[in-house]
């Protein structure tokens, strides 16, 4: 269920915050998920006899929910490592969660009987390498144009961000807040 709902959260980050990041994050994410149907297509491989049947593809190589959470933890590292500026514990303990929860849905899918081992290993592999190739190739080509997107039109029509230049979102959004409470007299 982890990769539902992290659709759901970039989503909501998307419709909240407009951040272009959550935006080429997500874009990622769905291309991925359109590259697991391809190659699992092309492999055909069953799923381990006795995989519960509720609506599933009948295909199990790559398994698409270890494929989803490699893509989400390489582009998390890739994120936290070089676009967000806080100290090195805050990102270590934010990594070892997303390891953790990648961990926790690779093992779930051998464990309830819906992968093999290797189904589960090609999926985590396939999306470790895509998440990082994506990331890669979103900051050749994309992030130096953020700033571009953010000015157009479109962008400001959209209301679209870029938060890299800012050290501490939280804090410059709640000094702004603050400002807003004291210059405003219908609060």
């Amino acid at each position: 269920m982890a990769p539902y709902f992290l659709v759901c959260a970039l989503t909501i980050l998307i419709v909240r915050c407009r951040e272009l990041m959550t935006i080429t994050w997500l874009t990622g994410q769905l291309l991925n998920e359109a590259a697991n149907f391809v190659l699992k297509r092309k492999f055909k491989q069953a799923r381990p006899h006795g995989a519960p049947k509720i609506g599933f593809d009948e295909h199990g190589m790559p398994s698409s929910h270890a494929q989803f959470m490699g893509f989400f933890l390489a582009f998390a590292v890739c994120v936290l490592l070089f676009r967000v500026r806080v100290n090195i514990l805050s990102k270590l303990s934010v990594i070892a969660c997303t390891l953790t929860l990648t961990g926790l849905v690779c093992f779930s899918r051998t464990e309830l009987g819906f992968h093999t081992h290797e189904q589960v290993l090609v999926g985590v592999a396939v999306g470790l390498v895509l998440g990082a190739v994506w990331f890669t190739t979103a900051a050749k080509f994309l992030f130096p144009r953020f700033r571009t997107i953010c000015s157009s039109s479109a962008g400001r029509l959209l209301m679209l961000r870029d938060g890299a230049c800012i050290n501490n979102v939280l804090a410059f959004e709640n000094a702004a807040y603050r400002k807003l409470y004291e210059t405003s007299k219908d609060l």
